[in-house]
């Protein structure tokens, strides 16, 4: 359109322009006319009616008044375009109305031509394509929050670690609601059975929640701490429920300022409120209920990759406790072969010493007997518990060694043993060894020495002394004791080769007329393998 300050400057006759005039008044939208050479020659009511303009206004070229300022010199080259080529005029500009605010409008002129084809007038319409650019808007802004549910969906589904997966859903709330900040408290069951609520921050510093305790279950957030409810406020200040609740009777000083309040419960599979995610902002207003379903959107996909992320480390713990119980097995299975080689070995040993230095049947029987049981008592304090979950072989004690094997060969435990030592521990390998030396040195108490008479005793004191332990044995109240005994005999033998071959040390003897006074110097190393 150009300026012109005359309606007659067209090819119409005044019939035809009158006629057209008539019909274009009676149009739902602004519309004009103009002549062959592009200059404005009419403007029909509703055109005056919007921009509040005059028809003096209009012809006077004051039509550019009412476009975008940015927009004139595109307008006006395109209408140039089509008056030299005589095709449809068709563009898009915004028009500000008499209320000054400006809306878009599709503008469309068709030339209008004589008999011979030469372009008579021009007749122009303005349709306003306000609601078409809002839906149009809105079908995006649509499209854009259905693209982010869409990614944000496939990345919790994705996404098994518990941290990055809330902070993963917290940040796209903040996305697609248009908060200044939102939060994700969420519970978390430690080893030790108590429950902590955690979160995750988007929005801001992390160090605006740190200073500030956890969230209670007040009035306000209750309802979905609970998984009761959603809330929604568009000032959360006006809400009843809030500040109602001892010590700050609302926002501590110094917490970020909220004003517009969405929160939204975290719901399990099963039912269980694993947590809340919140969001805020300083402004009034700001969420509307379409925010309302997206949260509610994003909660649920929160709980489906929270159900998930717990049931991957629920079998992850099962995959790792499977395979310690496998390798306590193959522990148990390699320890409990050791053991029994170790023992065939030195039962066939005594087997043939016994032999060698038995008179009789009954007599290898019974020391034979006597010792296959002291190893017995001293693999019955050294052999796992079968009830227990821990496979593996314990370990057992000097002191605990002593009471066992002994115990066959006393009868009043206060006045016939007395100990005195520290722990010092026992392994499977060096008890078989000092059950064989006890046994042996209990077993001459009990036929010769100090244990055979009802008043005699056996003290046993041990210490630590650098690498070894030192243990004294001594007898009383037995029989007197002339010297060593003229004839050494297996059990002697045995119970040497154990201190020397297996717990790296010595026995030795001194024969007493009270008693009997044996020291056993034992490796520590040796004695607790």
């Amino acid at each position: 359109m150009t300026d012109s300050a005359s309606s007659g400057a067209s090819g119409l006759d005044a019939a035809s322009l009158a006629a057209l005039s008539a019909l274009a008044d009676n149009l739902p939208q602004p519309a004009w006319m103009a002549a062959p050479d592009g200059r404005s020659i009419w403007f029909n009511k509703p055109w005056y009616h919007y921009t509040g303009s005059t028809e003096e206004q209009m012809l006077s070229g004051a039509w550019r008044n009412a476009q975008d300022p940015t927009r004139v010199a595109a307008i006006t080259a395109r209408w140039q375009q089509a008056m030299e080529t005589g095709e449809p005029y068709e563009t898009t500009l915004r028009l500000r109305g008499a209320d000054g605010q400006e809306r878009p409008f599709l503008a469309r002129a068709t030339p209008i031509r004589g008999a011979d084809g030469a372009i008579l007038a021009w007749l122009g319409t303005c349709t306003d394509i306000s609601a078409l650019e809002a839906a149009a808007t809105e079908l995006a802004e649509q499209k854009r929050l259905l693209e982010i549910l869409n990614r944000s969906a496939a990345s919790v589904a994705a996404e098994l670690n518990l941290e990055r997966l809330v902070q993963m859903v917290t940040d796209v709330g903040v996305e697609l609601t248009g908060a200044q900040f939102g939060a994700f408290f969420y519970n978390v069951v430690t080893e030790q059975g108590e429950a902590w609520q955690l979160y995750t921050v988007s929005g801001v510093p992390r160090e605006n929640f740190t200073k500030f305790p956890y969230p209670r279950e007040t009035a306000v957030f209750a309802p979905t701490f609970k998984g009761a409810a959603i809330v929604r406020s568009d000032d959360i200040t006006l809400d009843p429920r809030y500040g109602r609740n001892a010590p700050y009777r609302g926002m501590p000083e110094g917490h970020l300022p909220v004003r517009s309040y969405l929160a939204a419960p975290v719901m399990s599979r099963s039912g269980e409120a694993l947590g809340s995610l919140l969001f805020g902002h300083s402004a009034p207003g700001v969420f509307n209920a379409s925010d309302e379903q997206l949260i509610v959107g994003i909660a649920a996909q929160a709980a489906v990759g929270i159900d998930n992320s717990r049931l991957y480390d629920k079998a992850q713990r099962e995959i790792e406790e499977r395979r310690q119980a496998e390798d306590a097995r193959l522990v148990v299975l390699r320890e409990l072969n050791h053991r029994v080689k170790n023992l065939f070995a030195v039962a066939t040993g005594m087997v043939t010493m016994t032999a060698r230095t038995s008179g009789t049947t009954m007599e290898m029987a019974e020391t034979l007997t006597g010792r296959l049981h002291a190893l017995a008592e001293a693999h019955d304090l050294i052999r796992p518990n079968v009830s227990s979950d821990d496979q593996k072989a314990t370990r057992t004690s000097v002191s605990a060694m002593i009471e066992r094997i002994l115990a066959a060969h006393i009868t009043d435990r206060e006045e016939q043993l007395h100990l005195d030592g520290p722990e010092v521990l026992v392994g499977p390998t060096g008890a078989t060894s000092l059950a064989l030396i006890l046994h042996e040195v209990a077993t001459n108490a009990a036929k010769y020495g100090g244990l055979s008479e009802s008043g005699g005793a056996v003290s046993i004191a041990w210490r630590v002394e650098g690498p070894n332990m030192i243990l004294t044995w001594t007898e009383q109240g037995g029989p007197a004791i002339a010297g060593p005994p003229q004839r050494k005999g297996f059990g002697s033998d045995l119970a040497r080769m154990s201190a020397k071959g297996q717990l790296g040390g010595e026995v030795s003897h001194d024969w007493r007329p009270e008693g009997v006074h044996i020291t056993l110097r034992a490796s520590l190393d040796r004695l607790s393998a």
